[in-house]
């Protein structure tokens, strides 16, 4: 239910940080790395960039994931709400989705995809 798409089509412009971009040298929060992400401008992607930026995004270097920063959705049978991931790994590449506990912290080097904003 909390995956809708937008009904009209728009141009969204992105970009890729990774936490230590944003300032932090330690383990963050999500909540603390979205906040920092609007207080610079940037806001949350709708959920259906996952999806797309993953058909379009096919030369994702090999190693660590790509974080939507999106609103967590709730999944049907989960324990946690979920963001999307995009992955390139030894199986080529994938969506995925990636649990988000309350306790979740992220490290410098993890990266996530904001909009410019409106």
């Amino acid at each position: 239910d909390e995956f809708v798409i937008i009904k009209n089509e728009e141009s969204i412009s992105l970009v890729r940080l990774s936490v230590g971009d944003l300032g932090f040298n330690d383990l963050t929060t999500q909540d603390e790395i979205y906040a920092k992400a609007v207080s610079l401008g940037l806001a949350l992607c709708p959920p259906e960039v996952g999806p797309h930026l993953r058909l379009l995004y096919n030369d994702q270097p090999f190693g660590p994931m790509l974080l939507i920063g999106m609103k967590p959705m709730s999944i049907l049978g989960g324990d946690y709400p979920r963001i999307f991931s995009l992955r390139h790994y030894y199986g080529g590449l994938s969506l995925d989705t990636c649990d988000i506990p309350s306790d979740m912290r992220w490290g410098p080097e993890n990266r996530f995809v904001f909009s410019l904003g409106k």
